[in-house]
C-alpha cells in the first residue's frame, strides 16, 4: 500500500509538504520536513483507500527540542 500524505503544519511557518510513504504516520511519531522535524499531531483519511492507495491528512507541530 501506498500512502499519499498532505502534511499540514499547525501557525502556518511551513509551507507542509505532500509525500508519498510506504507506512502511515502515527500520533506522537518525528517526521523531517525540508531540514526540520516535526511530531504527528492527528491522522485523518481523506478518503477510503482506493486500490493500492490511501490518502492521509496530517497534521504537525514543530517538534520539542
Amino acid at each position: 500500500m501506498i500512502y499519499k500524505v498532505s502534511y499540514v503544519v499547525v501557525g502556518g511557518e511551513y509551507p507542509g509538504a505532500i509525500v508519498n510513504r510506504e507506512t502511515p504516520p502515527q500520533a506522537g511519531e518525528v517526521v523531517e520536513l525540508g531540514g526540520q522535524q516535526f511530531e504527528v499531531v492527528e491522522v485523518t483519511d481523506l478518503v477510503p483507500p482506493q486500490g493500492d492507495f490511501a490518502y492521509l491528512h496530517v497534521v504537525l507541530r514543530p517538534a520539542k527540542k
